[in-house]
Parts: C-alpha cells; structure tokens; sequence
C-alpha cells in the first residue's frame, strides 16, 4: 500500500472539494446579481453587502452541520500544509549545517524545521482561533512528513523504537516552542539559551555561531509581524538569509 499516494490524494481531495465549495458559493452571489440586474434596468447590482454576508453566512452554517465540510478549517488546513511546504522549499537547509556547524542529520534537519514553525506559529497565534487551527494544521504537516522520513530512513524496521523517538520528539518540540516564546519575549541572552539547548543539545559551541541564529530569529520575525494573515495563508513568506 502506497501510504504517501494515498495521504496526497486525500489531500488533493480536500482542496478541490473546498474550492468547489467556494464556487458553489460564488454562484449564489452571482444568481442573485443577476436577478437584480434585470429588475433595475441593467444597473449595476444593489444588494445590500449585510444581506450577502447573511447568506454567505447561512451556507457556512448550513455545511459545519456536516463535520467534513467545515470551510475555514479546510482553508487553513489546506493553507497551513502549503507554509509547511514554503519551509521545506525555501529554507536553506545547507547554510544552517555548513555557517552552525551543524551536523547534516535527522534530528538537525527538525529542530531547524521546528523553529522556522514556531516563527510562524508565534505570528499567527495572534489571529485568535483562525491562527490556532492554523498552528495546530502546520504541526500536523511536521509529523505527517517525520512519518514520510522515518519510513525512508528505514526506521520502521523496528516500528516500537520509532514510535519511542517520535513520542521523544513530540514532548521536546512543546519543550522547545516554550523556551522558544519566553526567549522571543525577554533578551537575546535567553534566546540564545534556548537556541543553544535546543540546537546543539548544550554541547561546545562557537558563539559566533548563536550571535547569528539569534540575529536571524530576530530579523525574521520583525518581518513575519508585518504579514497579513491573508499573506500568511497564501503562503508568500520570504526567508531571510542567514548570515545577514
């Protein structure tokens, strides 16, 4: 059974099934304009803008009675599988080994996947409940795609050992984006500590080497809290250049 296919065509499905949903609900505002139209001499439609939100509304509520087709949960679903892959994408993965002195590994390649989350995640966090759904969609991204590596890695061999990592990586991921926020919020001394825990696992490291983590999170982040949500959730993020 090919699991990767089939998680790609579930997926698949739910993006067109949400796009449907969106031009079904285009075409009720549309049927109505026209109408409109007709009856006022071909003017330019006047439907009151509350009455389209109403409608829209109703339709809204009408397809949340069906669990499955919960619009916006499928929208930010859809949306925080596509930040997912700006990160993979666009990250240079390859200047955090050579400019860190990181080891090119497993664990290197997640804990730098986790802080580029938590970037995003300490950003939308303050759209209330969309931003939560949001952050709780893009960690669910993370562990599908751990799954995907683990199962390359040939780790599954032994499928007990690989769920005991993975249940390690999960308590140290919460572990982390706590340090990470607290870090975010005090001064670069306690970002670096957490950085550093984290990164390197509290071995030797070069200072100079923190200095520009700690100046990248920094830069990053001042430029994450001057994206709309809608940019967000287009996924349109630019990563900055590490040592710059």
């Amino acid at each position: 059974m090919n699991v990767s296919r089939i998680c790609q065509g579930a997926f698949r499905g739910i993006i067109k099934r949400n796009l449907y949903i969106e031009n079904y609900q285009k075409l009720l505002i549309n049927s109505r304009r026209f109408h409109q139209t007709k009856t006022q001499l071909r003017q330019i439609s006047t439907v009151n803008t509350k009455q389209l939100h109403k409608e829209d509304g109703w339709v809204k509520q009408m397809l949340k009675k069906i669990p499955f087709f919960n619009v916006e949960k499928t929208r930010l679903m859809a949306a925080a599988y596509f930040l997912y892959e700006n990160i993979a994408d666009r990250v240079n993965y390859v200047s955090f080994f050579e400019e860190l002195d990181v080891p090119d590994t497993f664990y290197s390649w997640f804990v730098i996947t986790e802080l580029h989350i938590w970037m995003i995640s300490a950003r939308i966090m303050a759209e209330g409940d969309n931003g939560r759904h949001l952050r709780n969609f893009l960690v669910e991204a993370l562990w599908n795609d751990v799954g995907q590596r683990i199962k390359k890695l040939g780790a599954l061999s032994n499928p007990s050992v690989a769920r005991e990592q993975v249940k390690q990586l999960s308590e140290q991921l919460q572990a982390a984006l706590i340090a990470y926020d607290e870090g975010l919020q005090s001064d670069d001394t306690i970002l670096a500590g957490a950085l550093w825990r984290r990164l390197y696992q509290q071995g030797d490291v070069d200072p100079r080497s923190l200095e520009i983590l700690v100046k990248y999170v920094r830069k990053q982040m001042r430029l994450l809290d001057h994206l709309s949500m809608e940019t967000l959730t287009n996924a349109k993020i630019d990563w900055v250049l590490l040592n710059r």
